[in-house]
């Protein structure tokens, strides 16, 4: 059969004569015409005797004034574009069963009341967190089943919607609900809820039956309270509010959180901080707490508060009754996360953006803006893996940690383990106290990559601070651009403090300063540098008293402290004296610092003001291998001893340097 080159043009030309007709036929589902609460022709009629996969189309613009909830058990979609339901306070707006698959485009459901759930939904959660929040690691204390209460004192739940089937919501706005959990949705264990397209839920409130009794939920989850599986793929959760956690969103360690697009935004959770018998509690989780998985990839969690921690998101350890212990996971590939603050300053609450008690795996993202006393960014208390993504222009406002807090808590046993690289970023961050960028304590640290950049602190650590008890190393990245602005301790780059270890095997640290002492790394605890560039950091202050300061351009070892390089090179760095190092003796208790040169190349350093242009000591140096070169300084071009300073040389060279290679005082 022969087709003839002009049949594609009869087609063309047919579908656009349909399209000048409209187009093809009504629009979708079986009408709804009548706004009536029940009876013939309303939607709940309609409801009641649709067949399974029916689709239902409001057809007038209007309010819908409810006496009792919408009830679904079957699969159903409802058009309801531009019409209101209003539960008026008698309950709920809608209740999706289990089994049925409910999808809802458009409309507005509002002014619900949440229920006490029938007994195959208890709200009760068995342990998982149990009145304010607390800090502690596990968060909660155990709860026994005779401490649960009566269910005619039970919490309510689901202010506006129950869903415990399947319920996607695309283009609806959910509205001015309230109940103990949940002040807009509820959604059941093995539930599934999808917030998609322009969908809002805003305006709801959790709010408290009890305020005197913490054995109890209560107030939690303002926008939604989750035990399924909540998928964000749109729309936003925004202006919620909660008394103890989830100002927006609160997911149960049953249950699992994916955002993906949309925005969690300018949700808060109000309890204030409070301590007794020094245990402190009050509301965290401003944008999302969750005891469950949480996903993230694209949208954003944005100027949400909480007076404790977490504004934008706590992701919290649980423990049941028989002591078992459910470790959330945080995995964030995008997104957006900035201007979320802990309001309290008292108590020393932490965590910005992320308050975390599970682990991290963090590929991208940006977390900006942020703030709180403590981790202005992000506070990890567990294992966390940070490969890419931007920790940037955060603030811890009264302690340290401006951009990353990482901490194992003293009671746990197992300590935890931080990897920073790829390409991460941490930069532009402040910190009122110790570590602009990043503070490390109590936890195994490895840098293999990444950039410490541009960060700001008072006391020490201008862009990494390692506290006590501390295992970390360097192996890649950079560490540059780093600035301490105090006069009372050292380290622009890096501060090492006693009982710390660190191990130099790569990257640089590099361009950094401090005003005291340390521009590149200041340590009370061990370096063991075996690679890696430490390279024209400067200590400012240019004073001729040693006691005030300005040494130790690149290193600063306090009394106590060791240091051995066997490679790797420290050159270009400048202070008033020890323009590349400057040892310190004993001080009370501390010992002699030492530093051995066995391998590592150090040159090209300046005593600006003073004497030791390559080193200054005063505590105990030895140089065994590697060479000491083209250092300038008034004396000691090379190495400058003090009349205390140890000083021996079976080895290496020290050459080339201005105006000699060793100075001792006399």
């Amino acid at each position: 059969m022969r087709v003839s080159r002009r049949t594609p043009l009869i087609f063309v030309s047919l579908a656009l004569s349909l399209a000048a007709c409209g187009g093809g036929g009504p629009p979708p589902g079986t009408p709804v015409g009548s706004l009536a609460d029940s009876g013939a022709g309303s939607l709940r009629e309609a409801i009641a005797s649709a067949s399974a996969g029916a689709t239902l189309r409001l057809t007038q613009s209007g309010t819908l004034s409810l006496n009792s909830p919408l009830s679904i058990d079957k699969n159903l979609t409802i058009i309801a574009t531009g019409v209101t339901l209003d539960a008026a306070g008698k309950g709920r707006a809608l209740e999706v069963g289990s089994g049925a698959n409910v999808t809802v485009l458009g409309g507005t459901f509002k002014g619900g009341v949440g229920q006490v759930l029938p007994a195959g939904l208890n709200a009760a959660r068995l342990g998982e967190r149990f009145g304010p929040p607390r800090m502690a690691d596990p968060a909660a204390p155990k709860l026994s089943a005779a401490s649960l209460r009566a269910q005619a004192a039970a919490p309510t739940a689901g202010g506006v919607l129950l869903n415990s089937g399947t319920l996607t919501l695309d283009g609806v706005t959910v509205t001015g609900g309230k109940a103990n959990l949940g002040g807009g949705i509820y959604n059941a264990a093995g539930a599934t809820l999808t917030l998609k397209g322009t969908t809002s839920v805003t305006g709801n409130t959790a709010e408290l039956v009890d305020p005197a009794d913490t054995t109890i939920d209560q107030g939690i989850g303002g926008g939604v309270f989750n035990k399924g599986t909540l998928t964000v793929s749109g729309g936003s959760v925004s202006g919620n509010t909660a008394v103890y956690a989830g100002g927006g969103i609160y997911g149960s360690a049953l249950g699992s959180i994916t955002l993906s697009a949309g925005a969690v935004d300018t949700n808060t959770v109000t309890a204030p901080l409070t301590v007794s018998n020094s245990v402190a509690g009050g509301s965290a989780g401003g944008g999302i707490l969750t005891n469950g998985s949480l996903l993230i990839s694209g949208g954003s969690v944005s100027g949400n508060t909480a007076a404790y921690f977490g504004a934008g998101v706590t992701a919290q350890a649980t423990v049941d009754p028989q002591g078992t212990v459910t470790i959330p996971t945080v995995t964030l590939s995008g997104g957006s996360f900035e201007n979320n603050r802990v309001t309290d300053d008292a108590g020393g609450g932490s965590g910005g953006a992320f308050w975390i008690s599970g682990t991290l795996t963090m590929t991208g993202g940006t977390v900006k803006g942020n703030s709180a006393p403590y981790g202005g960014g992000i506070a990890v208390f567990r294992d966390a893996s940070i490969t890419g993504g931007t920790i940037e222009g955060n603030e811890a406002r009264t302690k340290h940690g401006g951009g990353l807090l990482v901490y194992t808590p003293p009671a746990r046993t197992v300590i935890s383990s931080v990897t920073l690289g790829g390409t991460a970023t941490v930069r532009g961050n402040r910190a009122a106290e110790h570590s602009g960028g990043i503070l490390v304590d109590r936890t195994t640290f490895t840098m293999t990559g990444g950039i410490v950049q541009g960060n700001t602190a008072v006391n020490s650590g201008g862009g990494l601070a390692f506290g006590g008890g501390t295992s970390s190393a360097i192996q890649g990245g950079v560490i540059s651009g780093n600035r301490l602005t105090g006069t009372v301790d050292g380290g622009g780059g890096v501060r090492v403090f006693s009982s710390s270890a660190l191990t130099l095997a790569g990257g640089e640290i590099r361009d950094n300063t401090a005003v005291k002492t340390g521009g590149g790394i200041t340590v009370g605890g061990s370096v063991t540098m075996t690679g890696g560039r430490i390279t024209g950091n400067r200590a400012t202050n240019r004073t001729s008293g040693a006691d005030t300061g300005g040494g130790g351009g690149g290193v600063r070892l306090y009394a106590g402290a060791s240091m051995t390089a066997s490679g790797g090179t420290i050159s270009g760095n400048s202070a008033w004296y020890g323009g590349g190092i400057e040892t310190n003796g004993a001080f009370q208790a501390s010992p002699t610092s030492t530093f051995v040169l066995s391998g590592a190349t150090l040159s090209g350093n300046r005593a600006e003001g003073l004497d030791g242009g390559g080193v200054w000591n005063d505590g105990s140096l030895t140089i065994q291998s590697g060479s000491v070169t083209g250092n300038s300084a008034r004396n000691g071009g090379g190495v400058f001893n003090t009349r205390v300073g140890a000083y021996a040389q079976p080895g290496g060279s020290l050459t080339g340097n201005t105006p000699d290679n060793v100075f001792s005082d006399p």
